[in-house]
């Protein structure tokens, strides 16, 4: 893209943002349950609902950007590329876009940008910010990877270590950058990405039209993002960063996704998918070095089907309950008893002081899939097979087998097993199982792994299949809430996928089948079954 095909786009989203940019329709309200001004998002998703915390200490050098060599000139990589101190442009671009620092006290601005995109003040802090870009475009022929993207990037002082919980929290804003003609603002991807090279900054090719993501290029991950909503205001927000090696570079900037393009310009971009944010005041710590408040559960609450939520006691607090982010009328004291759990939810709760507001950690609440775990104290399998499944992957279930940590209960020798399962709340199941290994050449069952019930006369039936005469079976499904959904004792009859004449959703579901052979020798298989449709 060149600099008049840009001032065209500033000027056509100026022009839009004249018409459009009033949208509210009133004060937003934060325990009611209400878009009150109208922006699309009700109490705590609304940022004028959030509360602000405050970080001390830093691994980041100059991350409000107040330290700068030079005012943007050029808006030329070559130029520009390392203004801030501490901080390079993170990839390649297009020459005339390697733009990424505005000052307040720079008054020349060749692109205008700070003129047609100016940020809400004051600025969380000093006067230096930075921005990230994210173009799309028309032709379906131009791939993520030569996309043009703008990120930042700093080689760290010290690596983020393999394993470790860290999260960098920061201040975005978006203004008069809209997405449609309608003044609709959608969601922007803040992405992390690490490197072990600092040299692996800047990534991608010299004078290209775009370099897509840094995933695109060795050495270099995704360690963590998050969508931020700004409609014209500052928003502070956090990301989590998982690290799977050290790291000693990052770049800040999009995601690797690809935007949906709306309105054509001649070069091909598209000038409400022109996705701008501006960031500000960026914190990158251990994530235990946050002033994060955590919601905690009542002792002997925990397990239960109704859990009582504790809020943190502070002296002189008020509280407000949040679901979803959305307020719970009535809930305004210091615990939340959970009532009516269908499936998985986000609790928050709000704390006010006289000084300050602060909002929880999101505390998940689901049915205890504890229930949904099923393990014999005796069974068997057969030596053809390599392994038994005697309990699938759960969402929010870990397991330990004679101490060693799974995600699922898979046996491979026959002995005795002790099994614990454990749920993100702490709370347990113990199960000691002894698995025999068997020749079961003559006689087994055969389970397909997946079937499809869409009345197509293929494979819409699951049924047990068996090599050899029986005399009994007792066949029965779970599904991932451990509530039995089926069940028959008639030999060769299956499931078709339905429950009290309702259609199962596309999932996974445990089955069971006990037979015996026509000798009287009992046996069981188990496993798991994924219903598609």
């Amino acid at each position: 893209m060149n600099g008049l095909a840009k001032y065209i786009k500033l000027i056509a989203l100026t022009f839009i943002c004249a018409l459009l940019y009033v949208k509210s329709n009133g004060q937003e309200i934060c325990n009611n349950g209400k878009d009150d001004d109208g922006d699309g998002l009700a109490d705590i998703n609304d940022p004028d609902c959030q509360c602000h915390f405050t970080v001390n200490g830093n691994l980041l050098q100059n991350a409000s950007f107040e330290s700068y060599a030079h005012c943007p000139v050029s808006y030329l990589y070559s130029n520009e590329s390392d203004i801030a101190t501490a901080w390079k442009f993170g990839t390649y671009i297009n020459i005339n876009e390697a733009f990424y620092l505005h000052n307040l006290a720079c008054a020349y601005d060749s692109e205008r940008v700070m003129h047609y995109m100016p940020p809400a003040l004051p600025l969380p802090d000093g006067t230096g910010f930075i921005s990230i870009e994210k173009d799309a475009y028309s032709d379906l022929n131009i791939l993520e990877h030569d996309m043009s993207k703008s990120y930042v990037g700093q080689c760290l002082t010290q690596p983020l270590k393999a394993g470790e919980d860290y999260t960098l929290s920061f201040y975005a804003g978006r203004f008069r950058s809209w997405d449609n003609f309608l003044g609709d603002i959608f969601p922007f991807t803040v992405a992390v990405f690490g490197n072990a090279d600092c040299n692996a900054v800047p990534f991608g090719k010299v004078n290209v039209l775009g370099n897509g993501c840094p995933a695109n290029y060795p050495g270099w991950v995704l360690l963590g993002k998050v969508d931020v909503v700004s409609a014209g205001q500052w928003v502070q927000s956090k990301v989590r960063l998982n690290i799977p090696f050290n790291i000693n570079v990052i770049e800040i900037g999009p995601d690797c996704s690809i935007l949906e393009p709306i309105i054509n310009l001649p070069d091909g971009t598209t000038f409400l998918d022109y996705h701008q944010y501006y960031l500000d005041d960026l914190h990158l710590l251990p994530t235990k070095d946050f002033p994060f408040e955590y919601i905690q559960t009542q002792i002997g609450s925990t397990c239960s089907d109704q859990p009582v939520l504790v809020a943190p006691v502070i002296a002189g607090a008020s509280y407000q309950w949040y679901k979803d982010s959305v307020a719970i009328p009535g809930a305004t004291a210091g615990t939340y008893q959970v009532a009516n759990i269908t499936g998985a939810s986000y609790f928050n709760v709000k704390i006010t002081t006289s000084s300050k507001c602060s909002i929880s950690e999101p505390y998940l609440v689901a049915p205890n899939m504890l229930d949904a775990v099923h393990i014999p104290s005796d069974t068997v399998f057969c030596r053809e097979d390599s392994m038994l499944h005697l309990a699938p992957a759960l969402t929010g279930i870990t397991y330990s087998i004679n101490g060693v940590a799974a995600d699922s209960v898979t046996i491979k020798d026959a002995g005795t097993y002790a099994i614990v399962a454990r749920n993100s709340t702490g709370c347990e199941r113990s199960f000691t199982t002894t698995v025999g290994k068997f020749n079961c050449t003559g006689c087994s069952t055969l389970m397909p792994s997946a079937f499809t019930p869409n009345g197509d006369g293929l494979n819409d039936v699951f049924r047990p299949r068996f090599n050899c005469a029986v005399s009994s079976v007792l066949f029965v499904i779970y599904n991932r809430w451990g509530q039995k959904i089926f069940e028959s004792r008639e030999v060769g009859k299956g499931w078709n996928g339905l429950f009290n004449a309702n259609a199962m959703p596309t999932g996974t579901y445990v089955y069971t089948v006990q037979y015996k052979t026509i000798n009287n020798i009992s046996r069981t298989a188990r496993g798991v079954v994924t219903l598609i449709r």
